[in-house]
């Protein structure tokens, strides 16, 4: 053949081969606290006397909020800290932030888990409700804390004034978050607040379920008494169901216009879902409404994700993708196991993330939901804290972003099985030692978050590495929020033993930007309308909700 036959198929080769190489840009970008100026780190130090042996939540992580507190336009970031304090940083534009806790008086000394952001007293202000938690004597450590939002100082700093005992919010229970809802839309603001109690038996033997309030782990219901206090209507409401509290969301489940509330529980106690009854009390209906649970319920969120209308359900468990990590760790249920549950009264549970479709009512008004976990491919995704759905790539379908891991595998069969927490020779001292040795050398559960992106057929895509969501890492409260008000949504992570990630979404900075609509809701009086709002955009047959 011709040479120059062969000089052109040798440039078609090598300019087929440079196009299939060329790397696309992924849709998040890792901001370095270099670059944000956000250097918030969750350290959590172990002790021989403090540890996971002897504080089981060590590792349960800090939750983070995203909240305009200077009313400046401007998306801030606060971080809660389990050792260390809790932070809040300024939004200066542009992806840049400053620290402002000191100057904010937000400084904290106690185990602060899940964080909430509230206009509390209708000022116009957003104030902040901090859950508390810990491993504490002295039981005044482990009350919750809300700064009240004084306004901001020449230089747009907001500062803030602790009143959570004159508000008669400083529970001293065990809380992991806090959910403000007006529950009997009487236009005020009141609380539910999620426990998760330390206990000196293994939660997960079996038992009868604590079903009257007698329990340390059960949930509290706070109503506002329209005077900046609040008064806890726990018993007269019906909160009266043990659970250990991981993540809590609300939502109207039966569509009648009343927020109802949703309580994912770890261990072996069931979920709870309270359907609000309309006169003041909660019924939970979760074993009418859904088939079966999640066991080890942690992370969860509510959201129309197929674009019907109605408010589907996901709750997160720990359940490995892999088959080497699904064996080394504790197993599943035994059938004699499960079975007896069923004995006490608890409803079907399965070590996997549940996905829970609304099918919508039937003709008595009552919801029903099938379980598609393994269909739309998200069951797995290992030890999993927090799930978000928003629609990240702005193409109209709800995406759904999940941080993990854990900083010790204290699941580790290898771990359960040969450490000094099983050892029956020597000393109580000798076999101490050794299993604090052992939880030292225990291997850590450090894995990518998992990003999916929504195909919209209920199929879900993992593209964490495409998109740019590939760090290993230990991680727990996450937040979604347009940072730089350019359209798209930025992300936000709190971290244990590692600075909080902010991701930034380069959607509306492609070549063809997709678009958006931005709507803000007021109130026309000083009731809090907007919180109970709901928007619906139609376009053809879908809805976007």
């Amino acid at each position: 053949m011709p040479m120059r036959f062969w000089i052109l198929l040798l440039i078609s080769y090598t300019v087929y081969f440079l196009t299939s190489c060329k790397q696309e840009k992924p849709l998040f970008l890792e901001r370095s606290a270099v670059e944000t100026g956000i250097t918030f780190t969750n350290t959590i130090t172990t002790t021989d006397s403090f540890n996971a042996i002897f504080f089981e939540y060590i590792y349960n992580g800090g939750g983070v909020a995203a909240a305009d507190f200077n009313n400046d336009g401007l998306s801030d970031l606060f971080f809660t800290g389990n050792q260390v304090s809790s932070e809040l940083y300024l939004n200066q534009g542009n992806l840049q932030f400053k620290e402002i806790s000191k100057q904010a008086g937000v400084e904290t000394t106690r185990w602060c888990t899940g964080v909430a952001v509230v206009d509390i007293n209708q000022d116009g202000k957003k104030d902040i409700y901090i859950s508390v938690a810990g491993f504490e004597v002295d039981t005044s450590e482990m009350e919750n804390l809300l700064f009240i939002n004084q306004g901001w100082d020449a230089s747009g700093v907001p500062v803030f004034k602790e009143e959570a005992a004159q508000y008669g919010l400083n529970d001293g229970g065990y809380s992991t978050q806090a959910a403000f809802l007006d529950y009997d839309l009487d236009g005020d603001l009141d609380l539910y607040l999620l426990t998760n109690a330390m206990e000196s038996f293994n939660r997960n033997n079996i038992r009868p379920r604590r079903v009257n309030g007698e329990a340390a782990s059960t949930d509290r219901l706070y109503r506002n008494n329209g005077n900046q206090t609040y008064t806890d209507v726990s018993g007269e409401a019906g909160i009266q169901i043990e659970g250990y509290g991981l993540g809590v969301k609300v939502s109207d489940i039966n569509l009648d216009g009343w927020p109802d509330i949703y309580a994912a529980n770890d261990f072996q106690s069931n979920d709870l879902l309270w359907i609000n009854q309309k006169d003041g009390t909660f019924k939970n209906e979760a074993a009418q409404y859904l088939k079966h649970q999640t066991h080890n319920g942690m992370g969860v969120d509510i959201a129309d994700f197929n674009n019907d209308g109605l408010p589907d359900i996901t709750v997160l468990d720990m359940l490995p993708e892999d088959n080497y990590r699904q064996k080394m760790m504790i197993p599943h249920v035994s059938q004699e196991k499960f079975r007896l549950k069923q004995q006490q009264g608890y409803e079907d549970q399965y070590m996997r993330n549940t996905v829970q479709l609304h099918q919508g009512l039937d003709p008595k008004g009552v919801p029903h939901f099938s379980e598609i976990g393994f269909l739309t491919g998200m069951a797995s995704t290992d030890w999993s804290w927090s799930i978000l759905y928003a629609d990240f790539d702005n193409d109209g379908w709800k995406d759904a972003f999940i941080t993990n891991g854990y900083r010790k595998d204290v699941t580790n069969l290898d771990y359960i099985n040969y450490s000094g927490l099983n050892q029956i020779f020597g000393t109580v001292e000798a076999r101490r030692q050794k299993a604090v040795e052992d939880l030292a050398n225990a291997p850590d559960v450090e894995v990518s978050n998992y990003l999916f992106n929504h195909q919209g057929n209920l199929q879900f895509l993992e593209v964490s590495e495409q998109w740019g969501i590939n760090k290993p890492s230990f991680s727990n409260g996450a937040v979604y929020v347009d940072l730089d008000n350019d359209g798209d949504l930025e992300l936000v992570v709190n971290n244990i033993d590692s600075p909080a990630t902010v991701y930034e979404n380069s959607s509306r900075s492609a070549p063809s930007p997709s678009h958006y609509l931005q709507i803000s809701l007021r109130e026309s009086n000083d009731k809090l309308t907007a919180y109970q709002s709901k928007i619906k955009l139609y376009h053809q047959a879908e809805i976007q909700y």
